[in-house]
C-alpha cells in the first residue's frame, strides 16, 4: 500500500500524472479543484471545498473503499476522516492546515489542535492514519503556547501514532533535513510542513520518501511525500 500527499499549488490536471505514474493506492492532494477529481483512469475521488477552484482531493484505487465518516460535519473543514477498507482497514484523517481568519488560534496547526481535542471518537475504530498539508513545524511553535506543532506530536503520540518520515530517518521534529516545501520556490528558504503519521505499531513494515526541490519546483512549492506500507 502506497499513501501520498501533496499540495499540487492549483492546476492539478495537468499536473497528475506526476503523482499517478508511481501508482498511489490513496493520494491526498491539497489545492486541486474539484473538477480535477473527475478524470484519472483506475481512480476514484473525493473532493471538499467550498470554492469549486480550489480544494482537497482524496483519490484513492478502485480497489479500495473510501467513505467519510458520519460526524465529519464538524466545523472543521480541512480536517476530515473517512473510513477506509480494502488490503489493510484504517481510518484515513486527510489534511489541510489553514488560516482562520482572525483567530491565530485555531489557524494552520491549531485546526488540528481543536479537532484532536474535540473527536478522540476517531481514535476508537482501529489504526489511523492522519497525512497532509499540515503547515506546521516545531520551529513555529515560538507564540504559540498550546495547538502548537509539539503539543499536535505528543498527542497523536498519546494515539499510538507517529511521524514516519521522522521515525524511519531518526530526526526530531523541528530538525528536519528533508524539507517538503520552499517559500516563494527558494532553495535557500526550506521547511518540513507536510506529514503522514501512522501507527508505531506498523513502523517495521513502512519505508518513506520525500520529493525532491529540482524535481517538483516546476508544479508546486511543496514537495510530495509517500509512505509505503507492507500489507499482512
Amino acid at each position: 500500500m502506497k499513501l501520498t500527499t501533496w499540495n499540487c499549488a492549483r492546476g492539478f490536471t495537468n499536473k497528475a500524472t506526476n503523482i499517478f505514474s508511481d501508482r498511489p493506492d490513496i493520494a491526498v492532494i491539497q489545492e486541486c479543484s474539484e473538477k480535477s477529481t473527475k478524470s484519472f483512469e483506475g481512480y476514484e475521488a473525493q473532493w471538499i471545498g467550498s470554492n469549486r477552484n480550489i480544494g482537497m482531493g482524496i483519490f484513492y484505487k478502485k480497489s479500495w473503499s473510501v467513505r467519510r465518516l458520519d460526524e465529519a460535519a464538524t466545523g472543521i473543514q480541512w480536517v476530515v476522516p473517512y473510513e477506509v477498507t480494502g488490503p489493510e482497514n484504517f481510518t484515513l484523517i486527510a489534511v489541510w492546515a489553514c488560516e482562520v481568519k482572525g483567530n491565530k488560534r485555531e489557524s494552520y496547526v491549531g485546526q488540528i489542535g481543536r479537532a484532536l481535542h474535540e473527536h478522540p471518537e476517531w481514535f476508537c475504530k482501529g489504526p489511523v492514519v492522519m497525512m497532509g498539508d499540515f503547515n506546521s513545524n516545531a520551529c513555529f511553535d515560538e507564540g504559540r503556547r498550546d495547538w502548537n506543532h509539539s503539543s499536535m506530536v505528543d498527542e497523536l503520540s498519546k494515539h499510538g501514532l507517529e511521524s514516519v518520515y521522522h521515525a524511519l530517518e531518526g530526526k526530531e521534529h523541528g530538525k528536519d533535513e528533508a524539507p517538503t516545501f520552499h517559500l516563494q520556490k527558494k532553495s535557500a528558504k526550506p521547511f518540513h510542513l507536510d506529514y503522514i503519521f501512522a501507527p508505531q505499531a506498523w513502523r517495521s513494515r513502512m519505508s518513506v520518501s520525500v520529493g525532491s526541490y529540482s524535481t517538483w519546483k516546476p508544479f508546486s512549492d511543496h514537495c510530495p511525500i509517500s509512505v509505503e506500507i507492507t500489507c499482512p
